[in-house]
């Protein structure tokens, strides 16, 4: 088995120990993750705190990848793999949003999908400092 910790795997750890975060993970279940979903992956909530005064928490249900979805959590996912796909830029207006990712303005799933990136986004920017968001930014 190999042991070795990867640049980006050490870039998060590095991350979370100099901004003095924590980061835990509980296993909630197999199922699909995301709407469209066909196959079902291992869901984690991941929390992140902050135990300086007043102590902060920013917590989100991540769905691992099917290749690394065991059906019972085993193979949890890391601080990197959550923190490489949560938000990390503000997503903006919808109508740039659309034009961003090719979804049609008028697309009942496009603002679905921009509802909840804006919603996490207000949850990362309200966690993290915006020197702590500037770092986040590099881990990809």
């Amino acid at each position: 088995m190999n042991t070795q910790i990867s640049s980006y795997e050490q870039q998060a750890i590095d991350f979370l120990s100099d901004n003095k975060i924590e980061f835990a993970t509980k296993f909630i279940g197999h199922d699909t993750h995301f709407d469209g979903d066909t196959e079902e992956r291992d869901r984690f909530k991941c929390t992140f705190t902050k135990r300086l005064y007043p102590i902060k928490t920013f917590t989100v249900i991540f769905g691992q990848s099917i290749a690394s979805s065991t059906g019972n959590g085993s193979k949890k996912p890391t601080a990197y793999d959550v923190l490489a796909c949560i938000t990390k830029y503000d997503p903006g207006t919808f109508s740039n949003f659309c034009s961003d990712f090719g979804y049609g303005n008028d697309s009942r799933k496009a603002e679905k999908v921009y509802k909840a990136i804006q919603k996490e986004w207000e949850e990362v920017s309200a966690f993290f400092t915006s020197e702590e968001l500037e770092q986040l930014q590099d881990i990809q």
